[in-house]
């Protein structure tokens, strides 16, 4: 049987190792970027606005991974003291209800303005910024995919669970 859960957890599992390898260089853009500003007395705009980049990528695209791992904001307390059935229903509730419809509307309420941006290959407004606003803009509905993907592998491995 194909295993469509399991390959769409093993491509989450692939882009959260590029965000630590992203979050590494992100810890050291911003080493450097005080090394100069205090010794040095030098800011950088492009540098700035890559920090900014890539803290937003790993934010954004961080989400799918946190739902991955069931790390979501949830309320604890009263979910723990539930029976296992009705965890489980409540799950697929808030999949179906909240999960995927926001994903569902995060690309399409974002999907026309990415469109947009890479029309005129939208850059920065800052003199000396990167030219790679419409790069960013794609995380956007990027995001929106993720989260639709891994949320679908959580309500398989849900009713995979209901089959036992």
């Amino acid at each position: 049987m194909f295993n469509f859960d399991k390959m769409i957890d093993s491509f989450t599992e692939i882009i959260s190792d590029l965000l630590m390898l992203l979050l590494l260089a992100m810890i050291m853009m911003i080493f450097i970027s005080v090394i100069c500003r205090f010794f040095f007395n030098v800011n950088f705009v492009a540098l700035q606005e890559l920090i900014m980049y890539f803290h937003a990528t790993i934010f954004m695209l961080g989400i799918s991974y946190a739902l991955k791992k069931d790390a979501h904001v949830k309320i604890d307390v009263i979910y723990n003291i539930l029976p296992k059935k009705i965890k489980i229903y409540m799950s697929m509730a808030s999949i179906l209800l909240f999960i995927l419809p926001t994903a569902i509307f995060l690309i399409y309420i974002s999907i026309g303005m990415t469109i947009q941006s890479w029309s005129i290959f939208e850059g920065s407004s800052e003199a000396g910024g990167l030219n790679l606003v419409f790069i960013l803009k794609t995380i956007i509905p990027l995001t929106g995919i993720l989260i639709l993907l891994q949320s679908m592998s959580q309500l398989l491995k849900i009713l995979k669970s209901m089959e036992r």
